[in-house]
């Protein structure tokens, strides 16, 4: 059970094989081997895909838990997690440059985004600053 209210909308949502992601502004919610799961999204400090050929994301919290589950759409959910981050760091607290190119960072290593959109985001940042 949720500790959140569900009656917002997800800003992303996937099933595949009977396990499901909802990734919310506040929380991602999920169902994996364990059971349902939320976790704050403030709380997720990484969201690792599966090798080529493997369905599934890996999910790591602060406190160092990870979460398996099955999941098609990886890239998706990687970058609609990433963005409620971004999001709500935004409106929380202001967000160092050097965090913004660590973010960036982890999206071009992850090949989220190109070399290209990678440089183009960072000088952005740096110009702005």
């Amino acid at each position: 059970m949720s500790l959140f209210s569900n009656s917002d909308k997800p800003l992303f949502k996937t099933n595949y094989l009977g396990f499901w992601i909802r990734v919310y502004a506040n929380r991602v919610e999920f169902k994996s081997n364990v059971g349902r799961q939320s976790i704050p999204i403030n709380q997720i400090a990484s969201v690792q895909l599966g090798m080529f050929g493997f369905m599934k994301i890996t999910i790591e919290s602060t406190g160092g838990k990870k979460y398996s589950i099955p999941c098609i759409k990886k890239r998706e959910v990687q970058e609609a997690i990433y963005e409620a981050q971004s999001s709500t760091s935004n409106q929380l607290s202001p967000v160092s440059v050097a965090d913004e190119i660590l973010k960036l960072t982890t999206l071009k290593d992850n090949d989220v985004i190109s070399l290209d959109e990678f440089n183009e985001q960072k000088n952005k940042l740096l110009s702005i600053k």
